[in-house]
């Protein structure tokens, strides 16, 4: 049913989600991973919110913008 996952870093997405941003549903999840579903209609917000702290332009700590780098690098192919 859920083949095909995206595994996204949690730490992007748990920043994320504080924000209040539209956020794909979790279908699962690791220590340090979430994996959502490339068809998602929220995952273009995603890697959008991504796009912008991957830059580093962002007073973000460092480990936010290495986590967006990662899910942007994840998700990358499904939303292109």
């Amino acid at each position: 049913m859920h083949d095909n996952l995206i595994r996204i870093p949690k730490r992007f997405l748990d920043d994320h989600l504080e924000r209040d941003l539209p956020t794909p549903r979790i279908i699962r999840e690791t220590a340090s991973h979430y994996f959502i579903d490339p068809r998602d209609p929220a995952i273009g917000e995603l890697a959008n919110d991504a796009s912008h702290y991957a830059d580093g332009l962002d007073e973000a700590p460092s480990g936010v913008v290495r986590s967006a780098r990662a899910t942007l690098r994840a998700i990358r192919p499904a939303v292109h």
